[in-house]
C-alpha cells in the first residue's frame, strides 16, 4: 500500500484533523489519480487511531537528518606518515 497522506494528498499534514482527511478523500476521488479503493483505504486508515498511529511510524512526514559537520584536522595529524601507520595496523589483530 502506498503513503495514505500521499494517496489523499495530505503530505506533512499528519495533525490533520477527521473533518480535513474527509474533505480531501472527496478531492481525491474527484482528481481520479488513484483507485477508488485505494483512496477509500487511506481514509479509512488515517481515521481509524491505531492504523493512523501505524501509518505515522511508516511513513514519516520529515524526515530528520544531521546536517554533516565539517571536519578540522589538527596540524600534527596532517604529518604523519601513513606509511608507519600501515605497517602497524596488522600489530592489533596480534
Amino acid at each position: 500500500m502506498e503513503n495514505p497522506y500521499v494517496v489523499l494528498g495530505l503530505e506533512n499534514q499528519q495533525n490533520a484533523t477527521k473533518n480535513e482527511i474527509k474533505i480531501a478523500q472527496m478531492k481525491a476521488m474527484q482528481n481520479k489519480k488513484y483507485p477508488l479503493t485505494e483512496i477509500a483505504n487511506a481514509a479509512r486508515q488515517l481515521l481509524d487511531p491505531g492504523k493512523r498511529l501505524a501509518a505515522d511510524f511508516m511513513y514519516p512526514a520529515k524526515i530528520k537528518a544531521k546536517r554533516p559537520h565539517k571536519i578540522e584536522i589538527d596540524a600534527h595529524i596532517s604529518k604523519l606518515d601513513i606509511n608507519s601507520i600501515n605497517e602497524n595496523a596488522f600489530d592489533s589483530l596480534k
